[in-house]
């Protein structure tokens, strides 16, 4: 079931009855009600609304990445990306070809700027890497779309990739001053560039096992749903088959100690989540410990561990994340 939501809500949201929230990303335990979100009044979801011009504008950038994430063509991006952080990307590949022969400037591709911007200035997280970059898009509709100032434009899509995964992006635009060939010179126009790409699932209900649709933290959430209810069995379902010889059939021993903390756990929080590569991902999440389960002492801290996922090419898990391995890092004072 996909709950399609017309509310314009943080990037970073998660919506299985895991709600997720960006830094403190407090995972609360209530259960979807599969009820459809409130709306924004009235957001005509062709883009024009009644600013005119400058949002259909926008829009057209927004729906021309689109079209280009559908046909495969990631590198025509480059296109949509700011002047200031193609110019950043090209002077450090210049400072590498220095050091480290074979680098060729023109080479750049669009991975190679989500991957040395800073996310300041360019923000492109693990959904649209997957979305736009890594797996092309089969179907994508457009929920909501505002122009928050004369020079800011925010648009959400619905969106499904080749291997199945069905999220949610937010697009935000930026205009920007750039010169322009015309009649003996040029002349300085404005347009729209991408200044952020982020995601959440798109799937309300929560997950009992693998699934094509679901993105690689949505599958860590899931997990920690089953450890806090104490429901090892489905903790397994989400293992990879390659982890259960070498980890154990859950990619971890629950009860040892540093894992007990997970059981029962009384909070948890989702760092980030990192793309290492198209098939790789690990999702960083802090767990607080539940005064039951954790030693003393221990109820005062968050634990850090790494959800190390990948893609699995075997039935019958095809374009299923699964977890491969869970690592313990380190306590950190709350």
């Amino acid at each position: 079931m996909t709950c399609r939501p017309e509310k314009i809500t943080h990037p970073a949201q998660v919506h299985f009855g895991l709600q997720l929230r960006c830094n403190t990303r407090l995972l609360d335990q209530r259960v979807c009600t599969h009820k459809p979100r409130r709306s924004r009044p009235a957001v005509r979801s062709d883009a024009t609304l009644e600013s005119g011009q400058p949002a259909e504008q926008a829009a057209a950038t927004v729906s021309d990445c689109l079209r280009l994430a559908t046909e495969g063509q990631a590198d025509a991006l480059l296109e949509h990306v700011p002047d200031d952080v193609l110019d950043r990307c090209i002077a450090m590949r210049k400072s590498a070809r220095t050091r480290t022969p074979g680098i060729h400037v023109n080479d750049l591709s669009f991975a190679d700027v989500v991957r040395s911007s800073n996310r300041k200035e360019f923000v492109f997280d693990a959904y649209g890497q997957r979305s736009l970059i890594f797996f092309p898009l089969t179907h994508h509709q457009v929920l909501s779309s505002i122009l928050l100032s004369p020079e800011k434009f925010v648009q959400r899509c619905a969106v499904k990739s080749s291997i199945g995964e069905q999220a949610v992006l937010t697009f935000e635009l930026v205009q920007q001053e750039c010169l322009q060939s015309a009649y003996k010179g040029v002349q300085v126009v404005k347009r729209w560039v991408l200044h952020s790409v982020t995601g959440e699932t798109d799937i309300c209900e929560q997950p009992r096992g693998p699934d094509p649709s679901l993105s690689p933290d949505a599958v860590a959430l899931a997990q920690l749903h089953a450890l806090r209810l104490g429901n090892l069995e489905e903790v397994c379902a989400f293992a990879s088959p390659a982890s259960h010889g070498a980890t154990g059939k859950f990619g971890f021993t629950p009860m040892s100690a540093h894992f007990r903390p997970l059981m029962g756990h009384e909070a948890a929080q989702v760092v980030m989540t990192m793309q290492t590569l198209p098939e790789k991902a690990t999702v960083v999440i802090g767990v607080t410990p539940s005064d039951f389960y954790a030693s003393r002492g221990q109820a005062t801290q968050q634990h850090i561990y790494l959800w190390s996922l990948g893609l699995q090419k075997a039935e019958p898990y095809v374009n299923c994340w699964m977890t491969e391995r869970v690592q313990y890092t380190k306590p950190v004072s709350l």
